[in-house]
């Protein structure tokens, strides 16, 4: 499992308890979690551009692009993923990805950033970014850095 950033698990797991090192069901948890009330569904292309899937990713696939979401966990070079808030305002991105999508100075990486940065939600630039499986890839500003890094 990634942690990378500035926030620790510790930290995280203090804000979103399923983030927790030995936490048990942690999948599943993400999902009820993500699920209940998101702030916004996306899928973000792979040249960067924004698609509002509304509630529902598998109902609302990019026109032309319905195979992908049958092509886990690429999606086609798509990303999908959920901005939600916890009842402290602690605001949660999760990137349904590949474990080290994130983690590294990459296309994907770029692809994230390009996207995120059109979100019509409040994007606060602490938010938490992770994976559905849970990998820790730090706060918005944490990834802007990676990127910034390998330019």
């Amino acid at each position: 499992m990634i942690t990378t950033g500035s926030i620790t698990r510790d930290v995280a797991a203090s804000r979103f308890e399923f983030l927790g090192e030995r936490f048990r069901g942690r999948r599943t948890a993400i999902k009820n979690f993500t699920h209940a009330a998101p702030e916004f569904v996306f899928w973000i292309f792979p040249d960067g551009r924004l698609f509002d899937a509304k509630d529902a990713h598998r109902r609302n696939v990019p026109r032309g692009y319905e195979w992908i979401i049958d092509d886990e966990p690429n999606y086609g070079g798509f990303l999908r993923g959920r901005v939600v808030r916890s009842v402290d305002r602690f605001q949660l991105i999760v990137v349904y990805c590949q474990e080290e999508a994130l983690a590294r100075p990459c296309e994907s990486l770029s692809q994230f950033l390009c996207g995120i940065s059109s979100l019509p939600v409040p994007l606060d630039h602490e938010a938490l970014v992770v994976s559905d499986n849970g990998d820790i890839y730090g706060t918005i500003n944490d990834l802007q850095n990676r990127a910034s890094a390998d330019a």
